[in-house]
């Protein structure tokens, strides 16, 4: 004789499982991708895209050059964001940014950055450059924290076609947490309570707050 009930089935836990693996990271992924510095991002092939704006009338300069097409970019950033990190407080440090000509005339580009007590740009500030074409011009940035904290600014590169945002940050001091990826309990006795200890290490330079909490 058939039930009136349906018969229980383990199906679905075993697809919502499943689907919140798919939907989830790996405390160790989770680290690799969130805490990877920049340099080690430039070379795993990850990239930062300095913000390009429309054009804006230039003044200023009296060279006659060619004319530009719309959808042509002139210069090429590199690279396309600076961030300090690693750095201690009343330490100098600096960048360099390449500037590259893309085209095949000399190419006028305007560097500014707004005054700041912690960047500075190394060269004559909110003035043209000419810049030969297939060479690139470099400028220096320099950081001086007065803390150990978080600091953002920007670069502004005018030129004939475009004007380019580059990015300024300086990542301070974080907590970073790492755990295991698993918990293994082995064979567990059935209906007896059976524990186990996670350690947690932070291997950051910050002190760092956490909650922890499991699904029924």
């Amino acid at each position: 004789m058939a039930s009136a009930f349906p018969e229980k089935s383990s199906t679905p836990r075993l697809l919502s499982r499943e689907r919140l693996k798919s939907f989830s990271l790996l405390p160790s992924r989770f680290l690799k991708e969130k805490f990877l510095n920049v340099k080690k991002k430039v070379s795993n092939g990850v990239s930062f895209l300095p913000r390009i704006g429309p054009f804006l009338p230039m003044s200023g300069t009296n060279e006659k050059l060619p004319s530009v097409l719309q959808k042509q970019s002139l210069f090429q950033v590199s690279p396309p964001e600076l961030v300090f990190e690693n750095f201690a407080t009343q330490e100098v440090s600096e960048m360099v940014l390449s500037l590259v000509n893309k085209d095949k005339f000399p190419r006028p580009v305007k560097v500014s950055m707004e005054r700041s007590p912690h960047f500075e740009l190394m060269c004559p500030n909110d003035v043209f450059h000419i810049v030969p074409p297939g060479t690139s011009s470099p400028l220096r940035i320099r950081f001086t924290p007065d803390e150990m904290k978080n600091y953002c600014h920007e670069l502004v590169c005018l030129t004939a076609r475009e004007r380019i945002v580059v990015p300024i940050r300086a990542i301070g001091a974080r907590a970073i947490l790492h755990f295991p990826d698993q918990l293994d309990f082995s064979e567990c006795p059935v209906k007896y309570s059976t524990q186990k200890t996670l350690l947690v290490h932070n291997i950051g330079n910050l002190a760092a707050d956490y909650q922890l909490s499991t699904q029924r």
